[in-house]
């Protein structure tokens, strides 16, 4: 049983002003905290599945408390994916349609017995909010890596953090080698998502995919074998999931980036049909198209760059050339 509980911060993707301060008062405040393990790291959807940061989060096997700049669904399901599972605990970033407690791959036998609690850092842009949650949780103790009766009750009945935040000389104290931060050149990525709480197996985006992404596992349950094959900015396959269960986090679509509100009826009913506009297969395999014939042109002009490349010059080239150069 844990004495602190685990927190990962992810890094926005961008260099915004506002993100920026928020992220900073988050970490001095949860710094100063000796109930908190804060560590930070890259934007969660671009960490490599080798990499140190998904490394040092798998090695957690307590409760987990993650804030991301994603949808707390999608961030669940992006931790499933690099095999840092659990049950997922509800907080404000969840509606009240979500259940209490989806659990990742029922048929996984390493699913440990503990939450994963994810908020999402574009709900609010003050970190009080952020602060209060993480002591609610931790304070109601829930699962079986926190007590939350170690933790100190005035925190349940006033502001959580709020002296940390407007106290100079408290936050100026902040202990920075109390929150690790994880360096991994991690780049922009594009890849689906799986949720395996609506995921029914029909193999259609295994089918429908032209770019060898989707694969079945030991278990003969589909997986995205090979993610960074996706050709970016394509989203066709989350388009023809018949139970909406492929996410594109990155995507500005909310309903196909994870919203739990937009995702349960966003993608069953496409409004453009109303207007007799074209359905979400047609869409689908348009999108799907044009990323192949954009793959197409890329190795077109590849091959045509290395073919009117000269040659690469041999020893022998070299040496004349050495001979040529020498004043003789």
């Amino acid at each position: 049983m844990a004495d602190r509980i685990p927190v990962i911060l992810s890094e926005d993707r961008s260099v915004r002003a506002e993100g920026q301060r928020l992220q900073k008062r988050l970490v001095e405040a949860l710094s100063q905290w000796p109930d908190v393990q804060l560590t930070v790291v890259p934007h969660l959807y671009d960490l490599s599945a080798d990499g140190p940061g998904i490394r040092l989060v798998q090695s957690i096997n307590d409760d987990l408390i993650v804030l991301a700049w994603l949808y707390p669904r999608s961030a669940f399901w992006v931790l499933d994916a690099n095999r840092v599972r659990g049950r997922l605990g509800r907080t404000f970033s969840l509606p009240d349609e979500e259940p209490d407690q989806v659990v990742t791959r029922v048929d996984a036998a390493d699913v440990p017995d503990r939450t994963i609690w994810c908020l999402d850092l574009r709900t609010h842009d003050r970190p009080e909010p952020y602060l209060e949650e993480i002591g609610r949780i931790a304070l109601r103790g829930q699962g079986s890596g926190v007590r939350g009766q170690d933790w100190e009750v005035e925190r349940a009945v006033e502001p959580l953090g709020a002296g940390l935040l407007t106290s100079p000389t408290r936050a100026g104290s902040a202990d920075p080698r109390r929150a690790r931060e994880i360096e991994e050149a991690a780049s922009s990525r594009w890849y689906p998502v799986i949720d395996y709480s609506r995921c029914t197996n029909c193999l259609e985006c295994l089918n429908f995919c032209l770019f060898g992404v989707y694969g079945l596992d030991e278990s003969d349950v589909v997986t995205a074998q090979e993610p960074d094959a996706c050709r970016a900015g394509c989203p066709a396959c989350a388009r023809i999931c018949p139970a909406g269960a492929i996410m594109f986090p990155a995507h500005k679509d909310p309903a196909i980036a994870g919203d739990p509100k937009a995702s349960l009826s966003g993608l069953k009913l496409d409004l453009s049909q109303l207007f007799g506009g074209a359905d979400p297969a047609q869409m689908a395999a348009a999108e799907r198209d044009r990323a192949l014939a954009a793959r197409r042109l890329d190795e077109a002009l590849s091959s045509q760059a290395d073919a009117d490349r000269p040659p690469a010059k041999d020893d022998l080239d070299r040496l004349v050339d050495e001979v040529d150069e020498l004043d003789l």
